[in-house]
C-alpha cells in the first residue's frame, strides 16, 4: 500500500468511527473513550451503556468481496482487543459490574452507509 492510500484507509476508518460513536450516542450510550491504545491492542470505541462498560470494534467495508466486515474480527482480533480492555481496566482504575465486546458493522458504497451494530459480539477472555 503507498503512503497515500494508507492515509485515505485510515481517513477511511476514522470517519467510519466517528460514525460508529454519533450513531451510539444517538442511541443513549455515553463514549468514553476514542481510539485507546496500549501495547497490547487498541480499542476504536469504549462506551457505557447504562451500567455496562462496552468495548466496540469498528469494522468498515465497502464492497463483501473480503466478506462481510463482522468476519474479520478473528479470535485473533477478539484476543488483542480482550488484552487492550484489560489494560484499559487497569489504567482508568473502576470497576465495572458488567462488560460487554461488541462489534460495529459500516458498509459504505457510493450510495449510502448502512450500520449494524452486533451486541456481545463475542464473549469478554477467560
Amino acid at each position: 500500500m503507498t503512503r497515500a492510500e494508507t492515509r485515505s484507509h485510515s481517513a477511511s476508518g476514522s470517519q467510519a468511527e466517528q460514525a460508529a460513536a454519533t450513531f451510539l450516542q444517538a442511541r443513549g450510550y455515553h463514549v468514553l473513550e476514542r481510539n485507546f491504545r496500549c501495547r497490547g491492542g487498541e480499542i476504536d470505541v469504549i462506551a457505557l451503556d447504562g451500567g455496562t462498560l462496552v468495548f466496540i470494534e469498528v469494522k468498515l467495508r465497502r464492497t463483501l468481496q473480503r466478506g462481510a466486515p463482522i468476519e474479520a474480527v478473528t479470535a485473533l482480533k477478539q484476543a488483542r482487543i480482550a488484552r487492550a480492555a484489560q489494560a484499559y481496566l487497569a489504567f482508568c482504575g473502576r470497576v465495572f459490574p458488567r462488560i460487554r465486546f461488541d462489534v460495529i458493522s459500516v458498509m459504505r458504497t457510493a450510495a449510502r452507509t448502512e450500520i449494524t451494530h452486533f451486541k456481545a459480539a463475542f464473549p469478554p477472555a477467560r
